[in-house]
């Protein structure tokens, strides 16, 4: 059994990352404008815009089964990026730029916007991949998503956040901690309930509060409880060193605990 759990997680693996390569590469880059320094390219910048109202019809009909070239919106859509695209071709700076700061605001904010419909496609896909593999090797899915789907979705913050800090900004780290799982409770609990009543067509939704989610819930509550007295107690406003061995620890309890709650 080990020995296919191995073969099968190097062969995911190697499939799932030359997929994310490929389409970083091609798809990705064709579709979502980047008009940042560093990454500024007037002929790709024009493609991406006219080229994303495809990715947007694929990812509509793909996550929820509507057909955004059914209605005007999407020809409208698709006329206005076709528009923009061959107005930066004609009139953007070529070389590196820079866009004017007028033109970089509205563009970067589209492409996060195609950039989050890209991380929710894939985010969709990983998650289906593993409740397979979970079924074929008979994994529970709490195992699952405690050692597997947790770790991977955290791991770009922890980069960041990391990043932050050796560059001096660790109030910035220490607060994107902190708003980011407020953001997932808030936003994303809103918006999948609501997803949910829609598909349903119910107008309430009974939930329970599972043992390992319960147990989630309160380590929660008792790391919020020692970053205040690290911080206002302990270190008389500072967070010193010694938190982050203390919080570490009580990461891998709160794991030991849910699987065995």
């Amino acid at each position: 059994r080990f020995q296919f759990f191995l073969f099968i997680h190097v062969w995911s693996s190697s499939i799932f990352n030359f997929t994310l390569n490929t389409n970083e590469l091609t798809t990705t880059k064709l579709t979502n404008p980047v008009p940042c320094d560093g990454y500024y390219c007037r002929p790709l910048v024009a493609t991406s815009l006219a080229l994303s109202p495809l990715w947007l019809w694929y990812y509509f009909l793909d996550q929820f089964g509507i057909n955004i070239f059914s209605s005007y919106a999407g020809h409208i859509l698709s006329i206005v990026a076709l528009t923009t695209g061959l107005a930066v071709m004609r009139y953007a700076p070529g070389g590196e730029g820079p866009m004017d700061l007028w033109m970089v605001v509205p563009f970067t904010l589209y492409g996060f916007t195609i950039a989050a419909t890209w991380l929710d496609s894939i985010a969709d896909k990983l998650v289906q991949l593993l409740g397979l593999f979970g079924i074929l090797l008979q994994i529970p899915a709490t195992v699952m998503g405690l050692m597997v789907l947790a770790p991977g979705n955290s791991l770009q913050d922890l980069v960041a956040n990391v990043s932050l800090s050796k560059k001096g900004l660790s109030t910035m780290a220490t607060t994107a901690c902190l708003a980011g799982p407020i953001f997932n409770l808030c936003v994303g609990l809103g918006l999948g309930f609501w997803a949910l009543m829609k598909n349903t067509g119910k107008e309430e939704i009974r939930v329970e509060l599972p043992a390992n989610i319960a147990t989630g819930f309160y380590f929660t509550i008792a790391n919020c409880a020692l970053i205040v007295f690290a911080g206002r107690v302990v270190g008389k406003g500072v967070i010193g060193r010694g938190y982050g061995y203390v919080a570490c620890g009580l990461y891998v309890v709160y794991v030991l605990t849910s699987l065995y709650v």
